[in-house]
C-alpha cells in the first residue's frame, strides 16, 4: 500500500465515509467533506507520527499542511529531509 492509499484508508476508516460516487482523493480539500474535530486531529497527527516516524510539531498543524492528503505528505516529506539533516 503506498503511502497516500495508507493516509487515506486512515481518513476512511476515522472521519470521513466514502461512497463510489464520492472517493477521497490525494488531492481533495478535505475540508469540504468536513472538518476534523481537535480530538481527531490529535489523533490524525499521532498516527502521521508513529506511522511516518516524523515529529509534528504543534506550529505545523495548519490548515495549509492539512487540507488534503497531498498537504500532509509534503508535510512528512520535508520533515524527513529535514530530520536527515
Amino acid at each position: 500500500m503506498s503511502e497516500t492509499e495508507v493516509i487515506i484508508e486512515y481518513l476512511r476508516s476515522n472521519f470521513y465515509e466514502e461512497t463510489a460516487e464520492a472517493p477521497i482523493t490525494a488531492s481533495e480539500d478535505l475540508l469540504d467533506r468536513g472538518p476534523i474535530d481537535s480530538l481527531g486531529i490529535v489523533r490524525l497527527v499521532d498516527f502521521l507520527e508513529s506511522h511516518f516516524g516524523v515529529e509534528i510539531r504543534p506550529g505545523e498543524v495548519t490548515i495549509k499542511n492539512f487540507k488534503s492528503v497531498d498537504a500532509m505528505l509534503a508535510l512528512i516529506d520535508r520533515k524527513r529531509k529535514n530530520e536527515a539533516v
